[in-house]
């Protein structure tokens, strides 16, 4: 099952292309806040259908690119996945 604290570059939580999950502070291209900025983890579950739309909606929004979310994966429920995203806040 997925691994949502997993430092492996190829777990589906380091797809947020921001470093989240790399366990060091070095800066990203594209990443508009400093070093040192804290990392937050969402997490949506539910049907797939319904995580894809709710990605989706918050690209539209202008929150987060869908590439960044983890590939959906499955939760051991009937017709529920799970999807990570990592992204780095500014605190001021």
């Amino acid at each position: 099952m997925f691994n949502p604290n997993s430092a492996d570059p190829n777990s589906a939580a380091s797809g947020s292309g921001n470093g989240g999950d790399r366990g060091d502070n070095r800066p990203v291209a594209g990443d508009p806040f400093p070093i040192g900025s804290p990392d937050i983890r969402h997490v949506l579950f539910g049907p797939e259908a319904a995580v894809r739309l709710t990605i989706a909606n918050l690209h539209r929004r202008g929150y987060a690119e869908p590439n960044d979310w983890c590939k959906p994966q499955p939760t051991g429920k009937p017709d529920e996945v799970m999807s990570v995203l990592t992204k780095r806040v500014p605190l001021n």
